[in-house]
């Protein structure tokens, strides 16, 4: 049976700004992937999903600035309802 996530950044993370969405709403994306670019004014980052699933929404618009008591996006998974973590950005380059 399907269950829904929203999409967070990890406890302690710290602010950043959304700089480029890499998937749109209806894209199924795997554990890992890359599916936002984000910044913390001196460096990017990529945000990965962490379940595989499809994305249905973005919640954070590109120039937005997010946190961990935030929800970045919507992901529809199958099988048993677990906790999802939450998302710790991987630094470019």
């Amino acid at each position: 049976m399907p269950f829904l996530y929203e999409l967070t950044l990890a406890e302690g993370e710290p602010e950043y700004t959304v700089l480029q969405h890499l998937v749109p709403p209806g894209t199924l994306v795997g554990t890992g992937q890359a599916v936002a670019v984000l910044s913390d004014g001196a460096m990017e980052f990529h945000l990965p999903a962490p379940r595989q699933g499809l994305l249905v929404a973005w919640f954070a618009e590109s120039g937005s600035r997010v946190d961990a008591s935030q929800a970045i996006a919507r992901i529809v998974c199958d099988g048993e309802e677990v906790a999802v973590p939450g998302a710790v950005p991987q630094r470019l380059g």
